[in-house]
């Protein structure tokens, strides 16, 4: 999974024609976190369509950061997420971002070490999560 991150103008209009033109092309958003800081809106999110997104996003000259993403699905209860960032602290691997997806309760993140992050998580694959990534419940 790969998350597209960027930055667009704090103007109406500005994330609707992003998202128009995926919506155009047959690209569905997975996961989106946007949010405005000093008069510039930051988007995060993670698409059905890499290939396409990318496609898009240069066709309306976005420069954009290409990342993998990992997914996981936690259970609705206080501090699940904090289990989450505690194990990668833990570890010295910092979250670069995190937010939840469409899908019921699956947490999207990326961080500054993909390949330790996953090791870890290894150990709580849940088999009726497809292969995502998941937390036991407490």
């Amino acid at each position: 999974m790969q998350e597209f991150s960027f930055i667009l103008g704090d103007k109406p209009g500005a994330l609707l024609e992003v998202m128009s033109l995926l919506a155009e092309e047959k690209v569905n958003v997975e996961a989106i976190a946007a949010l405005t800081i000093l008069d510039e809106a930051v988007v995060s999110m993670v698409t059905d369509n890499p290939a396409k997104t990318r496609k898009a996003l240069k066709g309306l000259g976005v420069d954009y950061e290409e990342r993998e993403a990992l997914s996981m699905s936690l259970p609705h209860q206080p501090g699940q997420l904090a289990t989450v960032l505690d194990r990668l602290a833990r570890d010295g691997i910092n979250a670069r971002s995190c937010y939840f997806s469409v899908d019921k309760n699956q947490l999207v993140f990326t961080v500054d070490n993909l390949e330790r992050a996953k090791a870890i998580f290894r150990l709580y694959v849940h088999p009726r999560t497809r292969g995502r990534l998941g937390l036991p419940a407490p």
